[in-house]
This record gives structure tokens, C-alpha cells and sequence, in this order.
């Protein structure tokens, strides 16, 4: 199972309707023809651009998150959004590996903090031994 993240900017002057039809058809595709599960859609709302796009300074920001077996899904997903005209910029990760990188990292973190914490416990014992032979 691959996990994925897409991020999709919307023009900031559409209609609220059209912007909740262009989100609910992502979820239907991602869930119904793409198989997508664990679907979560986070909505970030209107945001300044880093740059301009289309003349727009600000773009209407949404975040999906879910997991797909289906090879096909991302160029599937990534056709229907280059060819909806309220969408002006779409970008697809996959998570997955970097996720299980994060988890490494995370668990060296671990040990090298409990090691560095047993040796400053050995450092804290021989202090107090020299303390007491003043």
C-alpha cells in the first residue's frame, strides 16, 4: 500500500459551490475509481502564493491525504485536475518511503539520546565519589 499526499490551489475567486463541487469530485474519484482508503481531506483555505500564478497573488489551498494500491491513480487523479480550469497548480508526493525514513530517524534519535543519558549518569556518579573524598 503506497501512501500519498496531493496538494491542489484553486483560483481564489470561485464561487464557493464550485469550489466545494471540484473538492467532493476529488474524494469520489480518489475513493470510487482509484480505490483510494484513509482518505482525509484538509482544507486550508485561501493563502498567499509564493509567487503569482495566473495574476492571482492568494489561491484557494486543499490537502488530500490517502493510501492507494493502484499504480494508475496519481496520473489518473493528475489528468482530472490538469483539465479542470479552476484548478491552476496540483502536486502529487508519495509519503511512504519518506515516512519510514522519518521512522529511522526518529528511532536513532532515540538511542543516541537514552546513550548520551547513560553516560551522563556514569559522569554524575564518579563527581559525587570525588566529592566525597575532600
Amino acid at each position: 500500500m503506497r501512501h500519498y499526499e496531493t496538494t491542489i490551489i484553486m483560483q481564489p475567486n470561485l464561487p464557493e459551490s464550485e469550489v466545494e463541487a471540484i473538492v467532493t469530485g476529488v474524494e469520489k474519484e480518489l475513493a470510487e475509481r482509484f480505490s483510494g482508503q484513509n482518505l482525509v481531506v484538509n482544507r486550508w483555505g485561501k493563502r498567499p502564493l509564493a509567487y503569482p500564478i495566473r495574476k492571482y497573488s492568494e489561491g484557494y489551498y486543499v490537502l488530500y491525504e490517502y493510501d492507494s494500491e493502484d499504480e494508475n491513480s496519481v496520473s489518473g487523479l493528475e489528468g482530472r485536475l490538469r483539465i479542470n480550469e479552476g484548478v491552476m497548480r496540483f502536486l502529487t508526493v508519495r509519503r511512504d518511503e519518506e515516512l519510514q525514513t522519518e521512522a529511522k530517524m526518529k528511532a536513532r534519535f532515540i538511542k543516541r539520546r537514552k546513550h548520551s543519558e547513560d553516560d551522563d549518569s556514569d559522569m554524575s556518579t564518579s563527581y559525587s565519589e570525588d566529592d566525597s573524598e575532600d
